[in-house]
C-alpha cells in the first residue's frame, strides 16, 4: 500500500472509533496485532478489552486528528480526544465531567491491516479531569 493509502486506512479506523463501532474497529486489526503502551505490549484480545472498557467509561469519546504523517508502512498521528466520563474509569465512578487530552500514536500497516501500534495518551491530564489526580500535580509538571 502507498503512504496515502496507509493514511487513509488510519483515518477510516479513527472514524470507526468515533462512531463507537468496536466490531468495525477490530476489522482493521491483524489477528496478530500488537499494541505497545507504557504498561507493556498487548495482543488482539487484550486490546479488545482495553478499548471496550474505555468506550464504556467515555461512550461519546471522539478523536480529532490534528496532524497525520506517513512514511512507508508507518502512520503517525497527533490527536485531541474529547468525551464525557459517564462510566467507571480506573475505579472512579462516573463524574459526568467533560474531558480532553492529547493522544499520539504511530501505527504500522501491513496488507491493509494495523499490525502494530505505539500509543501515548496524556493520561495524567485525563486522570486530573475525572478527579483521580490533584490539579496541582499538573501545575508542578507544566
Amino acid at each position: 500500500m502507498s503512504t496515502e493509502e496507509n493514511k487513509d486506512l488510519v483515518q477510516r479506523y479513527i472514524a470507526t472509533w468515533n462512531r463507537g463501532d468496536l466490531e468495525g474497529m477490530a476489522e482493521f486489526w491483524a489477528p496478530d496485532m500488537v499494541h505497545h503502551t507504557r504498561m507493556g505490549s498487548h495482543g488482539f484480545e487484550s486490546v479488545l478489552t482495553i478499548v471496550s472498557d474505555f468506550m464504556r467509561a467515555f461512550p461519546d469519546l471522539r478523536f480529532t486528528i490534528e496532524d497525520i504523517l506517513a512514511d512507508g508502512d508507518r502512520v503517525a498521528t497527533r490527536m485531541t480526544a474529547t468525551g464525557t466520563h459517564t462510566g467507571t474509569y480506573m475505579g472512579k465512578e462516573a463524574t459526568g465531567n467533560k474531558v480532553s487530552c492529547s493522544v499520539f500514536g504511530v501505527a504500522r500497516v501491513q496488507d491493509g491491516k494495523l499490525v502494530e501500534h505505539w500509543g501515548v495518551t496524556d493520561e495524567l491530564h485525563l486522570m486530573e479531569q475525572v478527579g483521580l489526580v490533584p490539579e496541582e500535580y499538573l501545575a508542578a509538571m507544566a
